[in-house]
């Protein structure tokens, strides 16, 4: 396989909130393939904005960094402006030879790949797909929703013009790309993983367990942080003195709900919001101080936090998805869409017996091992190079 010298990753959806910038599964798996490809001697190079920029120092990346002029925050101001200022790409990129990368198929990310692409036709075009937004989503306003779809489907209309390449993040949402017109010779299934020996190797050094539960997602609706504090609400009723740690990053909006939440519903003593982690080695040792995970997310595409929590060691419980139950198999416990009260039946169950929770622990390690991020990136790598 012929290295590529150069790789241009596209980030733009980013945002900085009460300081800090946001972090998802989607970025974490661009900065690790970023990470390992600049491991193999490739010039890794990252357009995006000041949020994006924060957030690769901050968790390690080492890279050279163009700025785009866009906004910042959340919010359907910010959400439009950078749509617009897409079209602003850096000077410098009238000239580049190498891979051009969008993170994700969002109008934000794939315009500037397509200018580039325009500018410089021997280079190589890759879209991540991490899935298909349906119109109206679960947990989030219908102006959000239509704004999403609107900026998610512009995205993959430019990129079936210019791209080389669709990387398709589960192969439920390759087949959803082919549903909405994508040629099948341009999609290449994907995954994403996890620093499997980092993992262990923290995880075996944790001896005391803190917390009895933990959620690690964004603050926000269908990422199912609500639910979460509702289920944990029922879990409290029938364990009084049991603990739910919430890691993460919210709207200022969001986490003002979550807090009110949980003065409303008196689980203060229960519940605890830690916000963002970005250093991986405390994050990783605050889940293994945790006895279970918990998912009541309403739309996932590979779900990277059941990666990490399964390496840990967690037992997981999950709303069942049908684009991650093919990944996760029966390694995770699955509770239909929703069903709060069955959800924290089963999370009492796993708290309440330590045989089981030992009995998934055990099967999670093992199943796990398979996705770690070096043997991920170098077949991604591979895929794109003979595109």
């Amino acid at each position: 396989m012929e290295i590529p010298q150069k790789v241009l990753f596209i980030a733009n959806g980013m945002g900085i909130e009460n300081g800090k910038p946001g972090i998802s599964g989607g970025d974490m798996r661009w900065i690790e393939i970023a990470k390992k490809w600049g491991g193999m001697g490739i010039e890794v190079h990252v357009l995006t904005q000041d949020a994006g920029i924060d957030l690769c120092k901050r968790v390690g990346l080492t890279a050279e960094f163009h700025k785009m002029e866009m906004p910042s925050e959340y919010s359907i101001n910010g959400y439009l402006l950078r749509a617009l200022n897409s079209f602003r790409l850096p000077k410098e990129f009238t000239r580049f030879e190498g891979i051009i990368y969008s993170s994700t198929e969002h109008w934000y990310d794939v315009i500037p790949g397509a200018l580039v692409k325009r500018k410089n036709p021997r280079s190589k075009f890759v879209v991540v797909a991490h899935w298909v937004a349906p119109l109206i989503r679960t947990g989030t306003s219908i102006m959000n929703s239509i704004l999403f779809y609107i900026n998610q489907h512009m995205g993959y209309f430019v990129g079936k013009r210019y791209a080389d390449i669709f990387l398709a993040v589960s192969e439920p949402t390759g087949n959803d790309l082919k549903r909405i017109g994508i040629s099948e010779s341009k999609i290449k299934v994907v995954e994403a993983g996890v620093d499997y020996e980092k993992i262990r190797r923290i995880a075996s050094r944790v001896k005391e367990k803190e917390f009895d539960g933990v959620f690690m997602k964004r603050f926000d609706g269908p990422k199912g942080v609500f639910d979460a504090v509702e289920i944990w609400e029922n879990v409290v009723s029938e364990i009084p003195d049991v603990k739910l740690i919430l890691i993460g990053h919210g709207t200022k909006a969001n986490i003002n709900k979550l807090e009110m939440m949980i003065r409303e519903k008196k689980l203060e003593e229960n519940v605890r919001i830690l916000g963002p982690i970005y250093d991986p080695e405390e994050k990783f040792r605050i889940l293994a101080k945790s006895k279970v995970f918990l998912l009541p997310s309403y739309e996932e595409n590979w779900a990277i936090v059941i990666g990490e929590a399964l390496a840990i060691g967690l037992p997981v419980v999950c709303y069942d998805l049908p684009e991650i139950r093919p990944i996760w198999e029966d390694n995770v416990i699955w509770i239909p869409k929703g069903n709060k009260e069955e959800f924290a039946k089963k999370v009492v169950e796993l708290l309440q017996n330590s045989d089981l929770r030992e009995l998934f622990s055990k099967r999670g390690i093992k199943f796990v091992k398979k996705y770690d991020w070096d043997e991920i990136a170098r077949r991604e790598l591979q895929s794109i190079v003979r595109t």
